[in-house]
């Protein structure tokens, strides 16, 4: 009996450990705000951050009965704090995207998403998001691609 004690008390302490890492993780899908875009070409995009926070892009698509209520991570892209413009192309499909940043060791849903599309000439998307109401310190700009081909996206 005194084996099985410890053993469960080995198991115990090895999953406190565990769920410091596993509250570290993105959880994009948890996010209320998911502006949708979708393209029956594929997409070019590019992604800028402002410096400060680091920023993390995910475009996730929607599948029913699917993992994470149904949102499916098929692409990320990680945004460094000194404003480096990231760029990418997406097959065509329709997507939702969120940006988390990270504060502390946890990843964070921005408290304020703003479209722009309308202002932006052959853009399918123009989206703005901030950790408050009024910043934009993420832009994402989307474009029907007009490269050839275009290589699937890894998932992450």
């Amino acid at each position: 009996m005194r084996l099985g004690t410890r053993s469960l008390l080995a198991l115990a302490i090895a999953l406190l450990v565990a769920l410091p890492a596993y509250a570290a993780e993105p959880r994009p899908w948890l996010c209320r705000d998911k502006p949708v875009f979708s393209s029956a070409s594929a997409l070019d995009y590019q992604a800028t951050a402002r410096p400060g926070a680091r920023w993390q892009i995910f475009f996730m698509q929607f599948e029913a009965n699917g993992p994470h209520d149904g949102f499916s991570i098929v692409s990320s892209v990680d945004l460094p704090s000194h404003g480096t413009e990231r760029d990418g192309t997406l097959p065509a499909g329709r997507y939702f995207v969120v940006p988390l940043y990270s504060r502390g060791g946890h990843w964070i849903c921005p408290g304020y998403t703003r479209d722009d599309t309308a202002t932006k000439h052959g853009a399918i998307a123009q989206l703005c998001y901030g950790q408050d109401d009024g910043e934009c310190q993420v832009n994402l700009t989307l474009k029907e691609s007009h490269s050839g081909g275009v290589e699937p996206v890894p998932r992450p």
